[in-house]
């Protein structure tokens, strides 16, 4: 076997410029990406978001206020953003426009096996920063629940469901260009 003494491994350099690099790669990379996949428009630092207002026909008493915190813990959350309600760099408004409940899954008989509430918003998204990527879209949600249920039984277990989804949607189209 055959040794040659003239290669040298400095395991100590190589180890230091390791991790010298990957030092520089963590403090660059959250700079331009997020492992969330979020993307939060340059320069915002704050968020702030308006009461919705309900103006459905079938109106479920403070469910606006509830709708409005749970965006703004959705927001403060998952992102890097502040909550500031004063000159806020990204702005959040809406409505609630529908409360629908509906029969599905027809029975023999002419009865239903469950009933469907589907929720509907309309979310106004501002950027201040650069106003011209801000947007109004709607977003809905359902769920079914037993028919032998009245909705004031059933949203307690149907509602954060609904909710959670509709922040996704609102979130993802605000934040990962969805």
């Amino acid at each position: 076997m055959i040794f040659n003494s003239r290669v040298h491994f400095h395991p100590v350099s190589w180890n230091l410029s390791t991790f010298l690099g990957l030092f520089l790669a963590v403090l660059v990379i959250p700079g331009c990406y997020s492992f969330k996949g979020i993307s939060i428009p340059q320069g915002a630092t704050t968020f702030y978001v308006h009461n919705f207002e309900d103006v459905s026909d079938l109106q479920l008493p403070n469910y606006n206020i509830t709708f409005t915190e749970t965006l703004k813990d959705k927001i403060r959350n998952e992102s890097r953003l502040r909550w500031n309600d004063q000159d806020a760099e990204i702005e959040f408004r809406g409505k609630i426009v529908g409360f629908t409940v509906s029969a599905v899954s027809p029975e023999v008989g002419a009865t239903t096996a469950f009933n469907r509430l589907e929720v509907s918003v309309e979310v106004t998204y501002i950027n201040n920063l650069t106003p011209e990527t801000g947007w109004t879209k709607r977003f809905s949600q359902f769920d079914n629940f037993p028919s032998n249920q009245n909705l004031l039984e059933a949203q307690e277990d149907i509602l954060p469901g609904i909710n959670k989804l509709l922040m996704e949607y609102i979130f993802n189209a605000a934040f990962t260009d969805w």
